[in-house]
């Protein structure tokens, strides 16, 4: 369901940039069981960054590292970032999608 809403460009930057303010705020509220530390911070290093520095690879390891806690027994907090982190994957992979095709077009006019 979340694709499909990239896909028909319902998510506004502006939304994908709240849901990225979101998971720094509840990762600030996490402890260190059962992700470790390091995977803590990591998940604060990538919500602190703007949309247009965050890669496709670290959104993917931000929400693994939430999918993985969220199942093993992360309760809400857990499966908010997961979904929040999805969220914004998602909005970063379509719009990427999106540069690239317009760049596309461009280069085709030129």
């Amino acid at each position: 369901m979340i694709e499909y809403l990239g896909i028909k460009n319902v998510l506004t930057r502006d939304e994908a940039e709240f849901l990225k303010h979101e998971i720094t705020r509840w990762a600030g509220t996490i402890r260190a069981n059962p992700i470790s530390k390091e995977e803590v911070e990591y998940i604060k290093a990538v919500a602190s960054k703007s949309l247009d520095e965050i890669t496709l690879e670290e959104i993917d390891k931000v929400v693994e590292i939430a999918k993985r806690w969220w199942y093993e027994g992360g309760g809400e907090v857990a499966y908010r970032i997961f979904l929040y982190a999805y969220i914004v994957r998602t909005y970063i992979y379509f719009e990427k999608i999106r540069k690239e095709g317009s760049k596309g077009s461009q280069q085709a006019r030129t």
